[in-house]
C-alpha cells in the first residue's frame, strides 16, 4: 500500500471520528488535507463536498465537485458528479 494511501486512511479515520463527535469543521479541515495530499483519491473529495454542503457552503462544494471532474475519467462517477452539480446550480 502506498504511503499516501496509508496517510489518507489515517486522516479518514480521524475525520470520521471528528464528524461523529460533532466537530464538522475539524472533519472539513482533515478532508481538505486529504485532497491536498492525495488529489487523485476520489473519496476524500466526495466527503469534503458533502461536509461543505452540510456547512451550507455551496460554492466550496461546487468547487470540490468540479475538481473531481478534472481528476476522474470513470463514466459512472462523472455522471453522478454532473447530476449533483446540476442540482447545486439549480439552487
Amino acid at each position: 500500500m502506498p504511503n499516501r494511501a496509508i496517510l489518507v486512511r489515517l486522516l479518514l479515520n480521524q475525520a470520521t471520528r471528528a464528524e461523529k463527535a460533532g466537530y464538522g469543521r475539524r472533519a472539513l479541515l482533515l478532508y481538505s488535507r486529504m485532497t491536498s495530499i492525495a488529489p487523485d483519491y476520489m473519496h476524500p473529495w466526495w466527503e469534503r463536498a458533502r461536509v461543505e454542503l452540510v456547512d451550507n457552503d455551496v460554492a466550496a462544494a461546487r468547487a470540490s465537485f468540479t475538481a473531481m471532474l478534472e481528476i476522474t475519467r470513470e463514466p459512472a462517477l462523472r455522471e453522478r458528479v454532473n447530476s449533483t452539480l446540476d442540482a447545486l446550480f439549480a439552487r
